[in-house]
């Protein structure tokens, strides 16, 4: 019987009702349920400074990781340079946010212009579905290029409170009480 693809690892047997059991012990899931709670209330609670210190953390990381990457396959300048600009990217936090919030209104804008040319063209009988979203992306685009601050901390409280949700899914998901099927205990006496 083949396992359903799970995002977590996953033991050989099934539970006695075809599901697969969990790999980790549930106290490691709560935990990592909490802590994607707290990374979401920290959000929720310091909007631009979780924010951009997470963004570029996030992107400093994943810069300095893809340049070890090249190091170890024997592409030095290019591994050096991302080392290098990953660690930039560390020590001056706020022009990197900055440039990634940027970054993201230029992409936001040219996306909704996209929408809009494409919408535009095949939405002859509701315009509105090719309009607003690419109306919505574009104003989202400008609005971030205007005030990059409100952008995050708008970003930073939505992200908080997906990931809040999250965690507080995985907890409950953790503690619930699991049915189990009877004809597929083993009683040892």
């Amino acid at each position: 019987m083949s396992l359903p693809h799970m995002p977590v690892p996953m033991r050989g047997g099934s539970d006695g009702a075809g599901r697969a059991q969990r790999a980790f012990p549930k106290g490691t899931v709560i935990a990592i349920g909490a802590i994607v709670a707290v990374i979401g209330l920290g959000l929720v609670v310091w909007p631009f400074f979780s924010a951009s210190w997470i963004l570029v953390v996030l992107f400093a990381s994943a810069l300095i990781a893809n340049g070890a990457v090249l190091l170890a396959r024997g592409r030095s300048i290019g591994g050096i340079l991302l080392v290098v600009a990953g660690v930039i990217a560390l020590a001056f936090t706020g022009a990197t946010a900055r440039a990634l919030v940027s970054f993201a209104g230029f992409g936001l804008i040219a996306f909704g212009a996209l929408w809009l040319a494409v919408g535009l063209r095949f939405a002859r009988h509701r315009p509105s579905i090719g309009i607003v979203p690419g109306a919505v992306l574009l104003a989202g685009g400008i609005l971030a290029l205007l005030w990059p601050g409100v952008a995050l901390s708008i970003a930073a409280v939505v992200a908080g409170l997906v990931l809040t949700a999250v965690g507080v899914a995985i907890i409950w998901g953790a503690t619930r009480p699991r049915r189990v099927d009877p004809g597929a205990a083993t009683i040892i006496l």
